[in-house]
Protein backbone atom coordinates (compact mmCIF):
# COMPACT_ATOMS: atom_id res chain seq x y z
CA UNK A 1 0.00 0.00 0.00
CA UNK A 2 1.27 3.18 -1.14
CA UNK A 3 1.47 6.05 1.20
CA UNK A 4 -1.21 7.99 -0.58
CA UNK A 5 -3.77 5.15 0.44
CA UNK A 6 -3.17 3.20 -3.14
CA UNK A 7 -1.53 0.33 -4.02
CA UNK A 8 0.33 -0.91 -7.07
CA UNK A 9 -2.37 -2.96 -8.14
CA UNK A 10 -4.63 0.31 -8.57
CA UNK A 11 -2.08 1.90 -10.03
CA UNK A 12 -2.53 -1.00 -13.11
CA UNK A 13 -6.19 -0.03 -12.83
CA UNK A 14 -5.76 3.53 -13.60
CA UNK A 15 -3.46 3.01 -16.28
CA UNK A 16 -6.02 0.58 -18.06
CA UNK A 17 -8.50 2.99 -17.40
CA UNK A 18 -6.11 5.80 -18.85
CA UNK A 19 -5.70 3.98 -22.28
CA UNK A 20 -9.58 3.47 -22.34
CA UNK A 21 -10.07 7.10 -21.84
CA UNK A 22 -8.17 7.53 -24.82
CA UNK A 23 -11.05 7.09 -27.44
CA UNK A 24 -13.45 9.74 -25.42
CA UNK A 25 -12.95 13.29 -27.02
CA UNK A 26 -11.06 15.67 -25.08
CA UNK A 27 -11.36 19.11 -23.82
CA UNK A 28 -9.60 21.40 -26.74
CA UNK A 29 -9.73 24.42 -24.33
CA UNK A 30 -6.19 24.74 -23.08
CA UNK A 31 -5.03 23.71 -26.32
CA UNK A 32 -7.28 26.99 -27.99
CA UNK A 33 -5.80 29.58 -25.55
CA UNK A 34 -2.31 28.37 -26.20
CA UNK A 35 -3.03 28.84 -30.45
CA UNK A 36 -4.76 32.07 -29.53
CA UNK A 37 -1.28 33.47 -27.33
CA UNK A 38 0.81 31.87 -30.30
CA UNK A 39 -1.21 34.36 -32.71
CA UNK A 40 -0.91 37.23 -30.47
CA UNK A 41 2.65 36.97 -29.77
CA UNK A 42 4.94 39.73 -31.68
CA UNK A 43 7.03 39.13 -34.54
CA UNK A 44 10.58 40.13 -33.97
CA UNK A 45 13.49 40.90 -36.56
CA UNK A 46 15.82 37.22 -36.17
CA UNK A 47 15.85 34.31 -37.60
CA UNK A 48 16.27 31.08 -36.24
CA UNK A 49 18.38 28.66 -38.74
CA UNK A 50 18.49 24.77 -38.40
CA UNK A 51 20.20 22.40 -41.61
CA UNK A 52 20.43 19.01 -42.46
CA UNK A 53 21.57 15.96 -44.43
CA UNK A 54 19.11 13.78 -46.42
CA UNK A 55 20.00 9.83 -46.56
CA UNK A 56 18.47 7.45 -48.42
CA UNK A 57 17.44 4.40 -46.61
CA UNK A 58 19.80 2.84 -48.83
CA UNK A 59 22.63 5.13 -48.67
CA UNK A 60 25.80 2.96 -48.88
CA UNK A 61 27.60 3.01 -45.32
CA UNK A 62 31.09 4.79 -46.05
CA UNK A 63 29.10 8.07 -47.90
CA UNK A 64 27.16 8.25 -44.59
CA UNK A 65 29.66 9.98 -42.45
CA UNK A 66 30.22 12.81 -45.61
CA UNK A 67 26.75 13.87 -44.95
CA UNK A 68 26.50 13.68 -41.34
CA UNK A 69 29.57 16.33 -41.31
CA UNK A 70 28.42 18.82 -43.87
CA UNK A 71 25.39 18.87 -42.20
CA UNK A 72 27.03 19.83 -39.01
CA UNK A 73 29.84 22.39 -40.54
CA UNK A 74 27.13 23.84 -42.26
CA UNK A 75 25.33 24.56 -39.31
CA UNK A 76 28.39 25.97 -36.75
CA UNK A 77 32.22 26.89 -37.80
CA UNK A 78 33.31 24.95 -34.78
CA UNK A 79 34.87 28.83 -33.76
CA UNK A 80 33.72 27.98 -29.80
CA UNK A 81 36.09 25.04 -30.16
CA UNK A 82 39.70 25.37 -28.94
CA UNK A 83 42.42 22.52 -29.97
CA UNK A 84 42.44 20.09 -26.50
CA UNK A 85 39.14 21.55 -25.25
CA UNK A 86 36.96 18.87 -23.04
CA UNK A 87 33.19 18.05 -24.72
CA UNK A 88 30.66 16.73 -23.08
CA UNK A 89 27.46 14.99 -25.70
CA UNK A 90 24.86 14.68 -23.90
CA UNK A 91 23.20 11.75 -25.40
CA UNK A 92 19.26 10.42 -24.72
CA UNK A 93 19.41 7.50 -22.66
CA UNK A 94 15.72 7.66 -20.97
CA UNK A 95 16.06 3.77 -20.70
CA UNK A 96 17.66 0.52 -21.90
CA UNK A 97 15.43 0.32 -25.27
CA UNK A 98 17.61 1.07 -28.46
CA UNK A 99 17.32 3.85 -30.79
CA UNK A 100 15.04 5.51 -31.33
CA UNK A 101 14.05 5.56 -27.67
CA UNK A 102 17.81 6.18 -27.23
CA UNK A 103 20.22 8.40 -29.37
CA UNK A 104 21.79 7.06 -32.38
CA UNK A 105 24.54 4.94 -32.42
CA UNK A 106 25.90 6.05 -35.48
CA UNK A 107 25.56 9.31 -34.82
CA UNK A 108 27.26 9.39 -30.90
CA UNK A 109 30.21 7.87 -33.22
CA UNK A 110 29.83 10.47 -36.16
CA UNK A 111 30.10 12.91 -33.65
CA UNK A 112 32.67 11.79 -31.68
CA UNK A 113 34.80 10.92 -35.12
CA UNK A 114 33.83 15.01 -36.20
CA UNK A 115 35.44 16.28 -32.58
CA UNK A 116 38.18 14.41 -32.76
CA UNK A 117 39.33 15.75 -36.40
CA UNK A 118 37.95 19.05 -34.84
CA UNK A 119 40.57 18.88 -32.43
CA UNK A 120 38.72 18.25 -29.13
CA UNK A 121 40.57 16.71 -26.47
CA UNK A 122 38.78 14.96 -24.16
CA UNK A 123 35.32 13.57 -25.32
CA UNK A 124 32.98 12.86 -22.56
CA UNK A 125 29.65 10.88 -23.33
CA UNK A 126 26.88 10.22 -20.76
CA UNK A 127 23.37 10.84 -18.78
CA UNK A 128 21.54 9.67 -16.42
CA UNK A 129 18.32 7.61 -17.14
CA UNK A 130 14.46 8.12 -16.35
CA UNK A 131 13.66 7.55 -12.63
CA UNK A 132 11.42 4.75 -14.60
CA UNK A 133 14.87 2.79 -15.06
CA UNK A 134 17.12 4.43 -12.79
CA UNK A 135 15.40 5.54 -9.86
CA UNK A 136 18.31 6.70 -6.91
CA UNK A 137 18.19 8.65 -3.34
CA UNK A 138 21.20 8.98 -0.84
CA UNK A 139 20.23 5.55 0.50
CA UNK A 140 19.40 3.64 -2.19
CA UNK A 141 19.49 2.99 -6.18
CA UNK A 142 17.55 0.90 -8.64
CA UNK A 143 18.63 0.52 -11.56
CA UNK A 144 21.77 1.57 -13.59
CA UNK A 145 22.31 4.68 -16.62
CA UNK A 146 25.96 2.25 -17.21
CA UNK A 147 23.60 -1.12 -17.65
CA UNK A 148 20.91 0.70 -19.94
CA UNK A 149 24.19 2.40 -21.93
CA UNK A 150 25.68 -0.93 -22.95
CA UNK A 151 22.14 -2.67 -23.41
CA UNK A 152 21.23 0.04 -25.91
CA UNK A 153 24.54 -0.47 -27.55
CA UNK A 154 26.05 2.57 -26.85
CA UNK A 155 28.22 2.16 -24.14
CA UNK A 156 30.33 0.20 -26.66
CA UNK A 157 30.56 2.77 -29.21
CA UNK A 158 31.81 5.17 -26.60
CA UNK A 159 34.73 2.52 -26.15
CA UNK A 160 35.70 2.19 -29.40
CA UNK A 161 35.73 5.87 -30.19
CA UNK A 162 37.98 6.66 -27.68
CA UNK A 163 35.45 8.70 -25.16
CA UNK A 164 34.39 8.20 -21.77
CA UNK A 165 31.50 7.65 -20.25
CA UNK A 166 30.27 9.76 -17.29
CA UNK A 167 26.88 8.73 -15.48
CA UNK A 168 25.53 11.48 -12.88
CA UNK A 169 24.00 8.65 -10.48
CA UNK A 170 27.61 7.16 -10.09
CA UNK A 171 29.22 10.67 -8.72
CA UNK A 172 26.64 10.42 -5.68
CA UNK A 173 23.85 11.99 -4.47
CA UNK A 174 25.87 15.06 -2.86
CA UNK A 175 27.44 15.65 -6.11
CA UNK A 176 24.88 18.13 -7.61
CA UNK A 177 24.77 22.06 -7.56
CA UNK A 178 21.59 23.88 -6.43
CA UNK A 179 21.05 26.43 -9.05
CA UNK A 180 18.14 28.50 -11.26
CA UNK A 181 17.55 29.12 -14.80
CA UNK A 182 18.09 32.97 -16.17
CA UNK A 183 14.86 34.77 -15.09
CA UNK A 184 12.12 34.90 -16.06
CA UNK A 185 11.31 31.08 -14.89
CA UNK A 186 8.81 28.88 -13.22
CA UNK A 187 11.00 27.07 -10.96
CA UNK A 188 9.93 27.56 -7.51
CA UNK A 189 13.19 25.64 -5.94
CA UNK A 190 16.53 25.12 -6.89
CA UNK A 191 17.28 22.21 -9.66
CA UNK A 192 19.97 20.15 -8.34
CA UNK A 193 22.10 19.84 -11.34
CA UNK A 194 24.99 17.76 -11.80
CA UNK A 195 28.59 19.00 -10.79
CA UNK A 196 29.97 16.84 -13.84
CA UNK A 197 29.14 19.59 -16.14
CA UNK A 198 32.12 21.98 -14.12
CA UNK A 199 34.52 19.56 -15.63
CA UNK A 200 33.74 20.43 -19.80
CA UNK A 201 34.64 23.45 -21.35
CA UNK A 202 31.25 23.09 -24.12
CA UNK A 203 28.06 20.78 -24.05
CA UNK A 204 26.67 18.85 -27.50
CA UNK A 205 23.07 17.50 -27.38
CA UNK A 206 22.69 14.22 -29.55
CA UNK A 207 18.99 13.90 -28.79
CA UNK A 208 16.21 11.70 -30.59
CA UNK A 209 13.05 12.61 -32.40
CA UNK A 210 10.04 11.02 -30.69
CA UNK A 211 6.67 11.14 -29.38
CA UNK A 212 6.22 11.61 -25.64
CA UNK A 213 3.14 10.21 -23.67
CA UNK A 214 2.96 13.64 -21.44
CA UNK A 215 4.80 16.12 -23.15
CA UNK A 216 3.87 14.88 -27.29
CA UNK A 217 7.72 15.45 -28.19
CA UNK A 218 10.69 14.84 -26.70
CA UNK A 219 13.96 16.19 -28.33
CA UNK A 220 16.17 18.63 -28.21
CA UNK A 221 14.92 21.00 -25.20
CA UNK A 222 13.60 17.97 -22.96
CA UNK A 223 17.04 16.33 -23.28
CA UNK A 224 17.90 18.46 -19.71
CA UNK A 225 16.20 16.71 -17.80
CA UNK A 226 18.92 14.15 -17.38
CA UNK A 227 21.16 16.87 -15.91
CA UNK A 228 18.85 16.77 -12.81
CA UNK A 229 18.62 14.70 -9.55
CA UNK A 230 15.55 12.72 -9.28
CA UNK A 231 14.20 14.93 -6.68
CA UNK A 232 14.18 17.87 -9.36
CA UNK A 233 12.79 15.33 -11.52
CA UNK A 234 10.01 14.78 -9.01
CA UNK A 235 9.41 18.86 -8.72
CA UNK A 236 8.82 19.18 -12.48
CA UNK A 237 6.75 16.24 -13.09
CA UNK A 238 4.49 17.63 -10.46
CA UNK A 239 4.65 21.30 -12.20
CA UNK A 240 1.25 21.32 -13.29
CA UNK A 241 0.28 24.20 -15.72
CA UNK A 242 4.04 24.89 -16.32
CA UNK A 243 5.12 21.02 -16.41
CA UNK A 244 6.38 22.09 -20.43
CA UNK A 245 7.89 25.76 -19.67
CA UNK A 246 9.83 23.67 -16.40
CA UNK A 247 11.46 20.98 -19.05
CA UNK A 248 12.40 24.11 -21.44
CA UNK A 249 13.98 25.86 -18.64
CA UNK A 250 16.59 23.64 -17.73
CA UNK A 251 18.48 24.52 -21.01
CA UNK A 252 18.75 28.09 -19.59
CA UNK A 253 20.18 27.00 -16.16
CA UNK A 254 23.84 29.17 -16.67
CA UNK A 255 25.90 26.19 -16.08
CA UNK A 256 23.97 24.33 -19.17
CA UNK A 257 23.34 27.32 -21.34
CA UNK A 258 27.12 28.76 -20.86
CA UNK A 259 28.54 25.73 -22.46
CA UNK A 260 25.45 24.94 -25.14
CA UNK A 261 26.99 24.72 -28.39
CA UNK A 262 25.10 22.45 -31.01
CA UNK A 263 22.36 20.29 -31.05
CA UNK A 264 22.14 17.54 -33.39
CA UNK A 265 19.72 15.00 -34.04
CA UNK A 266 19.06 12.10 -36.96
CA UNK A 267 15.41 11.28 -37.79
CA UNK A 268 16.23 7.62 -39.88
CA UNK A 269 14.01 6.35 -36.82
CA UNK A 270 11.15 7.83 -35.37
CA UNK A 271 9.01 6.83 -32.34
CA UNK A 272 5.72 8.05 -33.87
CA UNK A 273 3.42 7.69 -31.21
CA UNK A 274 3.18 7.12 -27.43
CA UNK A 275 7.13 7.26 -25.96
CA UNK A 276 9.40 8.31 -24.78
CA UNK A 277 10.18 4.36 -24.73
CA UNK A 278 7.89 2.46 -26.60
CA UNK A 279 5.36 3.33 -29.81
CA UNK A 280 5.03 2.86 -33.45
CA UNK A 281 8.59 3.35 -34.91
CA UNK A 282 8.55 4.65 -38.34
CA UNK A 283 11.93 4.45 -40.93
CA UNK A 284 11.27 6.17 -43.96
CA UNK A 285 13.04 5.79 -47.21
CA UNK A 286 14.51 9.55 -46.68
CA UNK A 287 15.24 10.90 -43.37
CA UNK A 288 17.05 14.10 -42.14
CA UNK A 289 20.66 14.74 -39.89
CA UNK A 290 19.60 17.74 -38.23
CA UNK A 291 22.17 20.40 -36.60
CA UNK A 292 21.77 23.71 -35.33
CA UNK A 293 23.32 26.21 -32.78
CA UNK A 294 19.71 27.12 -31.76
CA UNK A 295 17.73 25.02 -29.69
CA UNK A 296 14.67 26.66 -31.06
CA UNK A 297 15.38 25.93 -34.72
CA UNK A 298 16.37 22.23 -33.85
CA UNK A 299 12.99 21.94 -32.26
CA UNK A 300 11.25 23.23 -34.72
CA UNK A 301 12.74 21.24 -37.30
CA UNK A 302 12.67 17.82 -34.88
CA UNK A 303 9.12 18.42 -34.27
CA UNK A 304 8.33 19.00 -38.12
CA UNK A 305 9.72 15.59 -38.69
CA UNK A 306 7.98 13.86 -35.84
CA UNK A 307 4.55 15.03 -37.77
CA UNK A 308 5.21 14.42 -41.16
CA UNK A 309 6.32 10.60 -39.63
CA UNK A 310 2.98 10.93 -38.10
CA UNK A 311 0.83 11.53 -41.02
CA UNK A 312 2.91 9.80 -43.35
CA UNK A 313 4.33 6.66 -41.98
CA UNK A 314 2.32 5.56 -39.36
CA UNK A 315 -1.03 3.52 -39.76
CA UNK A 316 -4.70 4.73 -38.47
CA UNK A 317 -4.64 2.05 -35.79
CA UNK A 318 -1.44 3.54 -34.18
CA UNK A 319 -2.55 6.68 -34.26
CA UNK A 320 -5.88 5.73 -32.54
CA UNK A 321 -4.44 3.37 -30.34
CA UNK A 322 -1.10 4.84 -28.59
CA UNK A 323 -1.68 8.11 -30.33
CA UNK A 324 -4.66 8.98 -28.65
CA UNK A 325 -3.24 8.33 -25.03
CA UNK A 326 -1.29 11.39 -24.55
CA UNK A 327 -4.47 13.15 -24.03
CA UNK A 328 -4.94 11.13 -21.28
CA UNK A 329 -1.41 12.84 -19.91
CA UNK A 330 -2.85 14.53 -16.37
CA UNK A 331 -3.83 10.80 -15.90
CA UNK A 332 -1.26 9.15 -16.69
CA UNK A 333 1.32 11.75 -14.81
CA UNK A 334 -0.24 11.52 -11.68
CA UNK A 335 -0.30 7.40 -11.69
CA UNK A 336 3.75 7.97 -12.61
CA UNK A 337 4.67 10.04 -9.70
CA UNK A 338 2.65 7.69 -7.54
CA UNK A 339 4.47 4.79 -8.89
CA UNK A 340 7.97 6.38 -8.61
CA UNK A 341 7.85 7.94 -5.11
CA UNK A 342 5.44 6.50 -3.56
CA UNK A 343 4.51 9.24 -1.16
CA UNK A 344 1.74 12.13 -1.29
CA UNK A 345 -1.17 12.35 -3.43
CA UNK A 346 -2.24 10.68 -6.36
CA UNK A 347 -4.79 13.18 -6.78
CA UNK A 348 -2.71 16.21 -5.23
CA UNK A 349 -0.29 16.28 -8.48
CA UNK A 350 -1.25 19.19 -10.74
CA UNK A 351 -2.81 18.28 -13.72
CA UNK A 352 -0.57 18.76 -17.21
CA UNK A 353 -2.36 20.87 -19.92
CA UNK A 354 -3.44 18.89 -23.06
CA UNK A 355 -1.78 20.09 -26.05
CA UNK A 356 -3.21 18.40 -29.19
CA UNK A 357 -0.59 18.86 -31.92
CA UNK A 358 -1.45 21.31 -34.44
CA UNK A 359 0.24 24.70 -34.55
CA UNK A 360 3.96 24.01 -33.69
CA UNK A 361 4.08 27.23 -32.50
CA UNK A 362 1.36 26.67 -29.81
CA UNK A 363 3.20 23.70 -27.78
CA UNK A 364 3.41 25.27 -24.87
CA UNK A 365 7.25 24.70 -24.50
CA UNK A 366 7.89 26.71 -27.51
CA UNK A 367 5.58 29.52 -26.57
CA UNK A 368 8.14 29.80 -23.10
CA UNK A 369 11.15 29.93 -25.23
CA UNK A 370 9.34 32.36 -27.54
CA UNK A 371 8.14 34.72 -24.90
CA UNK A 372 11.92 35.18 -23.21
CA UNK A 373 12.85 36.29 -26.21
CA UNK A 374 10.52 38.46 -26.77
CA UNK A 375 8.44 37.27 -29.34
CA UNK A 376 8.08 35.00 -32.39
CA UNK A 377 11.14 35.29 -35.41
CA UNK A 378 10.20 37.13 -38.42
CA UNK A 379 12.04 33.72 -39.94
CA UNK A 380 12.92 30.02 -38.95
CA UNK A 381 14.87 28.31 -41.84
CA UNK A 382 15.86 24.27 -42.53
CA UNK A 383 18.34 24.27 -44.97
CA UNK A 384 20.27 21.11 -46.45
CA UNK A 385 23.13 20.29 -48.00
CA UNK A 386 21.62 17.94 -50.55
CA UNK A 387 18.54 17.34 -52.39
CA UNK A 388 17.88 13.97 -53.39
CA UNK A 389 14.35 14.15 -55.71
CA UNK A 390 12.99 11.55 -53.42
CA UNK A 391 13.07 13.83 -50.24
CA UNK A 392 11.60 17.05 -51.92
CA UNK A 393 8.18 16.79 -50.62
CA UNK A 394 9.42 15.96 -47.34
CA UNK A 395 12.04 18.69 -46.92
CA UNK A 396 9.20 21.34 -48.24
CA UNK A 397 6.63 20.09 -45.57
CA UNK A 398 9.28 20.58 -42.36
CA UNK A 399 9.77 24.48 -44.22
CA UNK A 400 6.12 24.61 -44.26
CA UNK A 401 5.73 23.56 -40.74
CA UNK A 402 8.43 25.90 -39.23
CA UNK A 403 7.73 28.55 -41.01
CA UNK A 404 3.63 28.50 -40.14
CA UNK A 405 3.46 25.93 -37.59
CA UNK A 406 0.58 23.85 -39.48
Amino acid sequence: MGKNGCNRRDFLKLSGAAAAAAFLPACGHPMKAMESEAKALPVIDSTHRATGAWIAKDTPIEDVYPLFRKAVEAATDFSWLSRGDTVFLKISLNSANPYPATTDPWALASMIRLLNEKGAGRILVGDSSGVESVHWTREKQRGSSRANCEKAGLLKVIRENGAQSLFFEERGYDAFIPLYPESPHHWKTPLYVTSALLETDHIVYLPRVSSHVLGDITSGMKIGVGFLREDSRRVFHSGGDNFYAMYEEINRVPLIADRLRLAVSTGTKVLATFGPDKGHVTEPAFAPVIASEDLLAHEMAAYAWLCWNREHETSFFDVGITGRLTRRRSLINKGFVWYIWDEGGFFETPGIPLYVPGNLYAHPSIINALRRQGGRPSRIAFDTVNAPEGAASMAEYMRRRMESGV
